[in-house]
């Protein structure tokens, strides 16, 4: 007969592999979203909308898995911080894969619309940074790699950096240039789609730092600073 511990880590664990498929699936949702974008395949944008119901009806199942774990247990501290970033990593995701969907239903909406190229350059370069960053914080999360969720933030500049550059070409179009109205209106929306995605990319992999050591990403992050200028000054 197991004991009710055994029990608790066996659903723990499951509640875990499910985050994972989760992420996997909106991972997936944003690289078709990217390919859309690339190919201005307006079909296969079409192909990722409504998926925003399918994701917080999901959201909804995983936290109220969540709530039981704990109201059948006394979890243990780690337990009780594992259980906190599920529904963490979890908010994430489904956020994530709205702003997903908005995105795939802008491209669909601005099928055949003129483009700026510098605009959709920058606009492409930021959908792929921001891809990036959202699988390695999937990565990070799924390896508990307490170093590289400490490193990500710094990854995330550049999105910050690709975000500033897009406005300002929404903002100064070139001369002759811009595209169509309704396209760059739906640009500017996109940058901030992305910039977002981005952000919580940072976030589920934060999520791991507060797993291991029970520190909040900030927190951790200053000391890890505070630490390497101590070591400067040796």
């Amino acid at each position: 007969m197991r004991m009710p511990r055994e029990t608790f880590q066996q659903e723990l664990d499951g509640l875990i592999s499910e985050v994972a498929a989760f992420g996997n699936e909106v991972e997936g949702s944003l690289k078709k979203a990217i390919v859309a974008m690339e190919g201005r395949d307006a079909e296969v944008a079409r192909q990722e909308l409504g998926v925003d119901v399918r994701y917080k009806a999901r959201g909804m199942d995983i936290e109220r898995e969540c709530m039981i774990l704990q109201a059948r247990q006394a979890p243990v501290a780690r337990d009780l911080r594992l259980l906190y970033t599920v529904q963490s990593v979890t908010n994430h995701l489904v956020r994530s894969g709205t702003l997903t969907e908005h995105i795939c239903q802008a491209i669909a909406d601005t099928e055949g619309c003129e483009r700026d190229e510098d605009l959709e350059a920058a606009l492409v370069e930021m959908a792929r940074t921001a891809r990036n960053i959202f699988s390695e914080g999937l990565d990070i999360y799924r390896n508990r790699d307490i170093d590289r969720a400490r490193n990500l933030q710094a990854k995330d500049d550049k999105v910050d950096l690709l975000y500033s550059e897009a406005m300002n070409l929404i903002a100064n179009p070139s001369e002759g240039g811009g595209g169509a109205p309704e396209w760059r209106m739906r640009a500017a929306l996109m940058v901030h789609y992305l910039e977002r995605i981005s952000d919580h990319g940072v976030g589920i992999g934060g999520s791991a730092v507060f797993v291991v050591t029970g520190e909040r990403i900030e927190e951790a992050m200053q000391q890890y600073t505070d630490r390497e200028l101590e070591l400067g000054e040796e």
